[in-house]
Order: C-alpha cells, then sequence, then structure tokens
C-alpha cells in the first residue's frame, strides 16, 4: 500500500503544481478573490477584529517597536540621492505644483482671519519680539538724535564734533550720551505696550485678504519658474543628515507621548463606531477598493514571484513539504490499509417475534 500512497502523493503534487504552471495561479486569484469579496458581505467588521486588537497592532509595531538603524540610513542615503538628481536641473517649482492648487491654497490662507489675528498676536506679544522692537526703536531714536544734529543745535561746539565722527562724539560726550540712553530707554519701556498694540493693528490691517493674495501672486511669479536645483543648493548632505537625524529623535518621543496614544485610540474608536457593525464590502466600497483592483495588483505583485519559485523547483518542494506530512502520516495508512486483526463487523440477526 506504500506504493499507493507514494502515488496519491506524486498525482496530488502534480495537480496543484498545475494550478501555477502557464499563468493557471491566475485564474485561482481570480476564483479566490471573487470568493472572498462574495464572503465579506455576510460579514462585519466586528465579526473578524476588534478595536483593542488593532490599537495592541499600533502599540507593538508603531510606539514600541525599535526603528532598525538601516531605515535611518537608508532614508538619509535617498535624500541625498533627491538633493543630487539631475531632474533638479530641468523641473521648476510650475512642473510640479499647479498654479490652481497654489493659488487655492493662498485664497484659503487669506480666509483664516481668525487664525492670522491669532497668529500676529502671538507673534508680537511675545518677548523675542518685544527684544527686538525695543532695540529697533532705541537705535532708530539715538542715531536720529546724533546724526540729525539735534544735540549739535543745542549745545554749542557739539557740531564740530560730530564732523570729526561718532567716536569722538562718544568719548567726549560719553556723560550726555548715557543719559541720552537712559532717556531713550526709560520712554521705549514706558511706551513698549502701547507700541506694540500699534504695531499690532497695524500688522492686522497690512495683511488683510487682499493683501495676502497679492503677496501670493508676487511669490508666485518669483519663484515657479526657478529650478529645484537652485532651492536644494542651499542645503548640503551634512544638512540633510541633520533633518533626518532630527526628524527621527522627534518620532521616537512623539510616539510615546500620551497625545498621540489618546489620537490613535480616539481615531480607532471612532473608526469601529462608525464600521463596526457594517459588512465588509461596504468598508472596502467607502474606501474605494474594488474586486478588479485587488485581482489586477495581486496578479502584478506575484506574478514574478510565482513564476522564479515554479522555474527553480521551490514552489514544488513547497507543496509537496505540505502534502507529505498528510499522506506519510499514520492516519492516512490506516485509511489506505486497514488492519488485517481487525475481524468485519457483522450485523446481528434480529430475533424473531413469538406467534
Amino acid at each position: 500500500m506504500n506504493d499507493l500512497i507514494d502515488q496519491l502523493l506524486e498525482a496530488h503534487v502534480a495537480h496543484e503544481l498545475n494550478r501555477f504552471k502557464d499563468e493557471c495561479y491566475k485564474q485561482t486569484i481570480e476564483e479566490e478573490v471573487s470568493a472572498v469579496f462574495e464572503w465579506v458581505k455576510k460579514i462585519k467588521l466586528k465579526d473578524v477584529m476588534t478595536a483593542d486588537q488593532i490599537l495592541g497592532i499600533i502599540r507593538r509595531n508603531v510606539v514600541e517597536l525599535p526603528v532598525a538603524g538601516g531605515v535611518t540610513e537608508l532614508a538619509g542615503e535617498m535624500s541625498q540621492k533627491v538633493l543630487a538628481s539631475r531632474q533638479n536641473k530641468k523641473t521648476s517649482l510650475e512642473d510640479i505644483f499647479a498654479r490652481k492648487q497654489y493659488d487655492d491654497i493662498v485664497d484659503k490662507v487669506g480666509s483664516l482671519k481668525s487664525a492670522r489675528n491669532d497668529l500676529i498676536h502671538r507673534l508680537v506679544t511675545s518677548s523675542a519680539y518685544s527684544q527686538q522692537i525695543s532695540e529697533v526703536l532705541f537705535t532708530g531714536i539715538k542715531e536720529y538724535l546724533l546724526e540729525e544734529n539735534i544735540i549739535a543745535k543745542k549745545v554749542p561746539g557739539v557740531s564740530s564734533l560730530i564732523k570729526v565722527g561718532k567716536f569722538a562724539v562718544n568719548k567726549t560726550m560719553h556723560s550726555l550720551e548715557v543719559a541720552l540712553e537712559n532717556k531713550v530707554k526709560s520712554y521705549i519701556e514706558s511706551n513698549l505696550e502701547n507700541t506694540i498694540r500699534r504695531s499690532e493693528k497695524s500688522l492686522i490691517n497690512y495683511f488683510d485678504e487682499t493683501r495676502i493674495i497679492d503677496t501670493g501672486e508676487e511669490i508666485w511669479e518669483s519663484v515657479a519658474e526657478t529650478k529645484l536645483s537652485e532651492y536644494f543648493s542651499a542645503i548640503d548632505d551634512n544638512d540633510m543628515e541633520d533633518f533626518i537625524v532630527i526628524g527621527y529623535d522627534f518620532w521616537l518621543h512623539f510616539r510615546k507621548t500620551k497625545y498621540f496614544k489618546g489620537i490613535y485610540t480616539e481615531l480607532v474608536k471612532y473608526f469601529f463606531k462608525k464600521y463596526g457593525d457594517r459588512e465588509l464590502d461596504v468598508i472596502l466600497e467607502d474606501i474605494g477598493v474594488t474586486r478588479k483592483m485587488v485581482i489586477c495588483e495581486l496578479t502584478e505583485i506575484v506574478s514574478p514571484g510565482i513564476e522564479k519559485a515554479l522555474s527553480i523547483g521551490y514552489l514544488e518542494e513547497r507543496i509537496r513539504a505540505r502534502l507529505e506530512s498528510f499522506y506519510l502520516s499514520k492516519k492516512t495508512a490506516s485509511l489506505i490499509s486497514p488492519k488485517k486483526d481487525s475481524p468485519p463487523k457483522t450485523k446481528k440477526p434480529k430475533k424473531s417475534k413469538p406467534e
């Protein structure tokens, strides 16, 4: 009976291999995908997975999984390839960014009045802005008082000193300049709040929707035809490597924050709240996945691998390994060759009813 088992095994292996030869696997893919699409019409999302399962996948593979060093190395190498690409020399900004898209963005930015005003307010009330405007005002007032001869007009003899040069004035009139600086600084400090408030109002009035659109128009005209290589020339390999490291460090920190966990948890639970009781085919339809698309893409992806595995004998090796575990099992042997010492079952004669 071992010969029979071997014959069955070989016949089964040949049968399975024939499903892959002469591109017959394409028909198998189509049949199986079609069967799956029929099956999902009857299966709801909550029947095959839960929100906790998806959260677990995200936690293990996004939050906790170490990022391999090869990933960051590859990212750096590929970014450098982009910077050095010959395509940059013949490609301008308008070649990759449609004018209509740019105009839509500018129009949208222009319409965000509340956000724009809030941004300006945060800018002008920052310590950096206060320091900068104070220094600008101080320098401007001081230079005006000295260079416009305001002091010279009030103090005899200063005019001739100013002609010698500012250094001479500073040396000769040191005490006077110190007093002037103190007065100017005192004035600026006492009026800084009003100055900042006027500055904020001026910026808000200046950057209205019309002005933003006009500015956007000017910017586009100045950059649209510029080749990408001109922009990338300002960034060398070291700069790009630094950006990669910064982005990598940010991601390692951000993925472990409570904020990130809260966001992806909310999104997953919302998705299951919306689709948990819906059939899977409805979800596939909503996200634009069709039977034809899956068949086409699967065939395109697996075809080279199947052809190679078939030609080198790897596919037959794996099919045989799977089938041998069945055909060479004791269970199969017992089915094909029943034990000889097991007597055949005989039917007991029915007892005759008494007359």
